[in-house]
């Protein structure tokens, strides 16, 4: 599995994990069997997927939105934090599982509870070894690209789990653009990823 790969390579770096959209915690359970004592945090609203923008193709889990219900979208950002139901797990799910999964205990794994837009303007700048996105939508994607890609180390790297949705793609290229960043993205299966320069 890539990320249990890429948490043992970067096991001895200065920099911490952090992943965004969690779920049930497999990644986080990957992380964990890969650097036993690294710290790790957890961005997750634990109550599923948001409502999409006018950027994003589908309701992930969902369904795909007809080009009508696309376009009466609001613009990323504006559209209401609430929850469509789709991949929702609760925090007390979420430990459970890191608990079941034999990887060792909660010790060094920080969860931030909410939704992206409200817990990742409060990171510390502390740094990131390792950053893994998986929120699904553009909103979600951008957000945590702006607020966490600046405490990547130089060398670390940024993990895209849905860059096969339209929206997702379409967030990390407008970032990328927008800070005229340079980066050679690289493919496992349908992960995206690339190392920060």
């Amino acid at each position: 599995m890539f990320t249990y790969e890429m948490a043992k390579k970067y096991d001895d770096s200065s920099g911490c994990y952090v992943e965004c959209g969690v779920a049930a915690g497999a990644q986080i359970i990957a992380m964990r069997a890969g650097a036993p004592d690294k710290e790790i945090h957890a961005f997750d609203s634990f109550e599923g997927i948001p409502l999409p923008s006018n950027r994003d193709d589908q309701m992930p889990g969902i369904g795909y939105l007809k080009p009508w219900e696309q376009s009466a979208l609001p613009d990323p950002g504006k559209q209401f934090l609430v929850s469509t139901g789709a991949t929702s797990v609760r925090v007390e799910d979420f430990w459970e599982h890191i608990h079941k999964s034999g990887v060792g205990n909660k010790q060094n794994i920080l969860v931030h509870k909410g939704w992206f837009e409200r817990t990742v303007s409060s990171w510390d700048d502390r740094k990131i070894s390792i950053l893994r996105l998986d929120g699904d939508l553009y909103n979600s994607t951008i957000v945590c690209l702006k607020g966490l890609y600046r405490s990547v180390l130089r060398g670390g790297i940024v993990i895209v789990d849905d860059w096969q949705l339209p929206g997702c793609r379409s967030a990390v290229y407008d970032f990328l653009k927008t800070r005229q960043l340079h980066c050679e993205i690289q493919f496992v299966s349908n992960i995206a990823y690339w190392i920060k320069p």
